[in-house]
């Protein structure tokens, strides 16, 4: 693993994307790992499955953390090419 969290995985790069985000102090897997891929079975037959991540945090002090939320959750997209849907779960307050 290197220093930002990252491993070459894909859970890896989402880690290291979401590490970079002002206001993040740590990735904290809760529940578990702190950044899971899953994919989502379609709702309707006509929709194609699509990928899901889910990435647990704390938020540093002095930040807000729905501003810090979204700034993760656009990092976590943007850091994989098929740009899955993103829930980030804020477990801690630093």
């Amino acid at each position: 693993m290197d220093a930002a969290g990252g491993d070459g995985s894909e859970a890896g790069r989402v880690a290291a994307a979401v590490s970079r985000v002002a206001g993040v102090s740590r990735l904290t897997g809760a529940w578990g790992r702190p950044v899971r891929l899953t994919e989502q079975a379609p709702v309707t037959g006509t929709a194609l499955p699509r990928r899901h991540a889910r990435v647990d945090l704390a938020v540093a002090a002095g930040f807000r953390p729905l501003e810090v939320a979204r700034a993760a959750r656009a990092a976590a997209a943007e850091a994989l090419p098929d740009r899955p849907t993103v829930a980030v779960l804020v477990t801690d307050l630093d």
